[in-house]
């Protein structure tokens, strides 16, 4: 038989055998060839948990497109996939991607971690030599405190940064998340009918898109929806005009809502935020040939659009792109002497101590002052004022308990649940039963409470009165 025969005329000096070699040889060609894919499907065959898998693609896939994408245009050699990275393009990715990013330290450590992961695996499977990450990660992890907490910035500081804002876009943006405690997600992906605002603009606007406001704020004045969960590439339909074929909007420009609350969260506006809102409608682009009307848009490469998270995260954030972004903030808020005798200041990193953050203190008059809103380089820990610390400080400011950032406070349940639309975690019966919005007086229950306690940063000389605030609801 011919098995028996191949069998006898087998070398037997050898280790391997020549076919063995041959299957090795050609299983790691197709590592080389397809690393990401082989990796996918490796990762199936070990782990059953879906999610983690598409954690650990998500950071490679990220780090192939910056690779592609930014790294390979300035390159001398051409750059064709993720087995041509060398140790300074992880270094670029951390620097360039990950950091600008709204992320705690851990996460970009462990974005790190995956990729890491992928190299080793990779290296096993003789697809490639060495690991481009160690370093670059070992790096990040001694010079970063991975379980530092959100900055501290005092009320002044904020306010500050606030009235430094020189766009509609960004105040309103920012507003949105430090009035209500929303998300990056959240904010984009509000429609001109998830608002029902009380002013001659805003109604104008409305009849010219022919826009019927949602059913859950038509009646209510002076309020805005924040939809409830839904994921990235869901279809949110076309209200305006219902019909079976209707075409709704795939939202893909953002990752999705994360409210819990049924039916969504519906918020009272305060007379400040009012203010920002008319005035980025006054500066807002018309959207007429779009089928639903987001309420932030920018003007994209053909007409206007829904902005995508990283546009936002550009326009609040990276100092090359708008004049308001945060880091341009910081440049020009640098402390280098004390403001009150003016002798040298020493910066410290309170990460460990009750208030985490920066502050500056003087080495002649002791006199503390805290870094404004954006810190990160040299020291142990870097905290980074992105979007969602809004969202905290919204929490923070307004705590029933008093801390020291503001003076007035909003009820736990009305904070967390109705306006952040988190998770009730009352389990008790009478809870359950009277959390219900049958038994809910909007007005009394939400509207009174949060206007009385939600604060003011004084960022207009005039505001527009709103509903509860200056005149009778």
């Amino acid at each position: 038989m011919s098995s028996d025969r191949d069998e006898a005329n087998r070398d037997l000096t050898r280790a391997n055998t020549q076919t063995r070699e041959q299957r090795r040889t050609e299983a790691e060609k197709d590592w080389r060839e397809h690393p990401i894919e082989k990796f996918e499907s490796y990762k199936k065959e070990q782990e059953r948990l879906e999610n983690n898998i598409n954690t650990k693609l998500r950071a490679i896939q990220m780090f192939e497109r910056h690779l592609l994408d930014e790294i390979n245009p300035e390159s001398d050699l051409e750059i064709i996939g993720v087995r041509d990275a060398v140790k300074r393009d992880i270094e670029s990715f951390r620097e360039e991607v990950l950091k600008q990013k709204d992320i705690k330290n851990r996460t970009i450590a462990n974005y790190l971690g995956h990729i890491q992961h992928f190299y080793n695996i990779l290296s096993e499977y003789n697809a490639f030599v060495g690991n481009p990450v160690d370093q670059p990660l070992k790096q990040f992890k001694q010079n970063h405190d991975l379980e530092a907490g959100r900055p501290y910035i005092p009320f002044n500081r904020m306010q500050a940064f606030l009235n430094w804002l020189t766009f509609p876009f960004s105040r309103c943006f920012w507003l949105a998340g430090i009035k209500h405690g929303s998300r990056a997600s959240e904010v984009i992906n509000l429609d001109l009918r998830c608002l029902n605002i009380d002013h001659p603009i805003f109604w104008e606007i409305i009849d010219n898109h022919d826009i019927r406001l949602d059913p859950r704020v038509r009646d209510r004045p002076d309020t805005m929806l924040i939809y409830s969960k839904f994921n990235e590439g869901d279809e949110i339909p076309n209200e305006d005009t219902p019909g079976p074929e209707t075409e709704g909007e795939i939202r893909d420009a953002a990752a999705g809502n994360k409210r819990f609350e049924e039916g969504g969260s519906i918020l009272p506006i305060d007379s400040e935020f009012k203010t920002a809102i008319i005035e980025w409608l006054l500066a807002r682009p018309a959207t007429y040939e779009l089928s639903i009307n987001p309420l932030f848009v920018v003007d994209g490469s053909n007409e206007v659009e829904r902005p995508s998270y990283y546009t936002v995260r550009d326009r609040l954030w990276a100092k090359d792109y708008y004049i308001d972004s945060v880091q341009n903030f910081a440049a020009e808020q640098r402390l280098e002497e004390c403001p009150t005798c003016g002798s040298k200041v020493i910066e410290e990193n309170l990460s460990s101590g009750k208030k985490t953050g920066r502050k500056f203190i003087c080495q002649n008059c002791q006199q503390n002052h805290w870094r404004p809103i954006y810190w990160e380089g040299d020291l142990d820990t870097s905290q980074k004022m992105g979007f969602h610390v809004a969202r905290h400080y919204f929490t923070n400011l307004h705590e029933p308990e008093q801390t020291d950032l503001h003076e007035g406070g909003i009820d736990n349940k009305v904070r967390k649940e109705r306006i952040r639309g988190d998770v009730p975690k009352d389990t008790d019966t009478e809870d359950d039963t009277y959390q219900d919005k049958t038994y809910e007086n909007y007005d009394e229950d939400i509207r009174e409470p949060y206007l009385e306690g939600v604060a003011t940063f004084n960022i207009y000389d005039e505001v527009i009165p709103a509903v509860g605030e200056g005149w009778e609801i």
